[in-house]
């Protein structure tokens, strides 16, 4: 009886806690998991979970029975508040690095989604949060077709306005090509001088820039596999930090 009780034990295990994981190394994705350790180390920069690399080679078996693969840190936990980020998987394989002269997390990230140029139902973005405090709480971005069908929706459900509009005089390329929201005009007004308007005019940022309490965060469409990947990723990262932190 003891034996049926422990068998059934390690299967509930299998199936609820270790899943991600397991998902994250079968087949191609365990050689991809691979690839980001290599280049973490590397590059000298650290693993969120370093427990993961040591699983690289381990059976589903060896998962179950390793109690670190249990208590993983989610490296989205503390920016799910930010709109497109609040629930989704595979940023087990999170690592920092310096940025800026502060510290960034990098990693992938999917989470399901009704876009229909989704594959699977599910984006697929390339993620950085720059530890700050103290920061206004906006997002902005270029235009684009989501943007505008959410704008929509918004103004269907009676959701509260919070467009921030700019000068089109005082910032020509921003108003002509990017849109930005924030609760606290005048906050966000005086984080964004007029030296981080022109850097981001000028760097033409794919993805979206956005903020909490503690957090810079700028997420893209896209996976991080290969080393150029990552190391553009990051000097993108490392130009944010630097001219807007």
């Amino acid at each position: 009886m003891n034996h049926i009780v422990l068998l059934f034990a390690l299967f509930f295990v299998l199936s609820i806690a270790v899943p991600a994981i397991v998902r994250s190394f079968r087949g191609g994705p365990r050689a991809r998991a691979r690839s980001i350790v290599d280049y973490v180390q590397r590059r000298g920069y650290v693993l969120v979970n370093p427990a993961v690399a040591q699983a690289l080679d381990a059976s589903r078996l060896e998962m179950a029975r390793n109690p670190a693969l249990r208590q993983l840190i989610k490296a989205s936990a503390d920016i799910s508040d930010i709109e497109g980020l609040e629930r989704g998987t595979e940023d087990w394989l999170a690592f920092t690095c310096p940025a800026g002269g502060k510290e960034a997390t990098v990693f992938n990230f999917s989470v399901s989604s009704q876009r229909a140029d989704t594959v699977g139902g599910r984006i697929r973005y390339k993620v950085a949060k720059i530890r700050a405090s103290g920061l206004p709480r906006f997002s902005l971005a270029r235009n684009s077709a989501v943007h505008a069908v959410r704008a929509v929706v918004d103004m269907v459900v009676g959701a509260p306005k919070s467009d921030i509009k700019l000068d089109p005089a005082a910032y020509p390329e921003f108003s002509a090509h990017y849109w930005l929201k924030g609760s606290d005009r005048e906050a966000v007004m005086q984080f964004l001088s007029p030296a981080k308007m022109r850097f981001i005019e000028a760097a033409k940022l794919e993805g979206i820039v956005a903020t909490n309490a503690h957090y810079l965060v700028y997420f893209e469409d896209g996976v991080l596999g290969s080393e150029t990947d990552f190391d553009s990723f990051i000097r993108k990262i490392e130009q944010l930090a630097a001219n807007l932190l």
